[in-house]
């Protein structure tokens, strides 16, 4: 299958993304894939050139390729090929829909020539085109690259990404009636997604198995994390935002706060006022992002992993990527109940309360893992079932439905 992904998250950076790893898969499974790079702005342009900002303006202006193979298990492959665009006018300032969209026309006619260039290039003809949680383009882009197929893929609730309150949530409902199917990550988008469109599909979140079960917890991570050995870690991986409990995790940090525990949380932090409430405790440590080949050996040194999450409307459409990551290291993991998350009652505690969130990490955290062994593989066994290249068989068999 040849497969063009108009992706909203950038190929590079410092943490896993969804939609890179899933693409990364279907590549490895032999389908052709033209990955449309995150559409910088002008101003991020800019930005970059004065060292204010991380995107590539050589590649944006072809002085570096701006069409390249990507890399699939540490070597490059001409079946996966990344597409850096030509800078966009920013749009998402506008507060006028009329506006907004009238930018956002223009910035797809000039996008769409030049996939269709790039397409010429690979020789990719009548492909499947997978719109990455990006229907500000998707919309004007709707039939304009030839595509037998049109799914879109959300991954999460675009009506609470901060990029997109103003009009993110009236173009993903125009654009999904233009969908030939819509593929989902969470029972709680399919939900949502079904009021919609007839053609919705549950395609969660994997994880890269070979990749955090092989992680070790290493004297240079554990050095960083503990301040002594005798220091139990309870480790958090991911954005450090507002969907986080902090009230929870408050109480956790008082509870613990004259035991040798320490938190620490591996990850972007979203804002100044998120990083002084943490670090406002003594036993809490902020280490930033990490390069996502780093994280299992994170992983690896922590003795509990939270989803402290929210209970909200919000959460309630994530199926978080970092459960299988911890999983796959055999880690127990202690979540509250924000989403739909049955399917992981057997291998993890999903708590209801804020006193059996506490309960739980306290039992995991002082458990003897010799004695425990059997759960730790029954952990591994079941992330290993949960692997990207799973994702991407079910991905590619929803696409093949009614192909043409």
């Amino acid at each position: 299958m040849d497969i063009v992904c108009h992706a909203f998250p950038a190929w590079d950076g410092n943490y896993m993304k969804s939609t890179v790893e899933l693409m990364k898969a279907i590549a490895a499974q032999g389908n052709r894939v033209l990955y449309v790079d995150y559409a910088y702005t002008w101003t991020d342009f800019f930005k970059s050139i004065l060292g204010k900002g991380h995107a590539s303006w050589r590649r944006m202006l072809g002085i570096q390729p701006r069409l390249r193979n990507g890399i699939i298990h540490g070597n490059t492959s001409d079946k996966l090929q990344i597409l850096t665009l030509l800078p966009v006018l920013p749009s998402n300032f506008l507060k006028s829909p009329f506006l907004y969209e009238a930018v956002n026309h223009l910035n797809a006619f000039f996008i769409a020539r030049q996939i269709r260039k790039a397409m010429v290039t690979l020789g990719l003809k009548d492909p499947t085109v997978v719109n990455a949680f990006n229907p500000a383009f998707g919309l004007p882009m709707a039939g304009k690259l030839g595509e037998k197929k049109l799914v879109y893929y959300c991954y999460d609730e675009i009506s609470a990404a901060s990029w997109a309150k103003r009009h993110g949530a009236s173009m993903e409902e125009r654009f999904v009636l233009k969908c030939d199917a819509v593929m989902v990550s969470s029972e709680g988008l399919k939900l949502k997604q079904e009021a919609r469109h007839p053609h919705v599909f549950v395609v969660k979140n994997g994880v890269d198995y070979d990749l955090f079960s092989a992680g070790l917890p290493t004297d240079r991570f554990r050095k960083l994390l503990q301040r002594s050995p005798e220091e139990k870690i309870v480790g958090y991986l991911g954005s450090i935002d507002d969907r986080l409990d902090f009230d929870l995790l408050e109480a956790l940090f008082k509870k613990v706060e004259a035991a040798p525990v320490r938190f620490v949380f591996v990850g972007r932090v979203q804002n100044e006022a998120i990083r002084v409430r943490l670090e406002a405790f003594p036993n809490v440590l902020l280490t930033g992002a990490f390069a996502p080949a780093e994280l299992p050996d994170l992983v690896a040194c922590m003795d509990v992993c939270l989803i402290p999450f929210v209970k909200n409307e919000f959460t309630a459409g994530i199926y978080p990527l970092k459960i299988n990551e911890y999983l796959a290291l055999g880690k127990p993991v202690v979540s509250t109940d924000f989403a739909f998350l049955s399917e992981f009652s057997g291998v993890a505690y999903i708590t209801r309360t804020p006193q059996a969130f506490e309960d739980a990490m306290l039992q995991a955290l002082y458990v003897n893992e010799k004695t425990n062994q059997p759960e730790i593989e029954q952990r591994k066994a079941f992330a290993s079932q949960n692997s990207w290249d799973e994702r991407a068989r079910q991905f590619l068999a929803i696409c093949h439905q009614n192909q043409g």
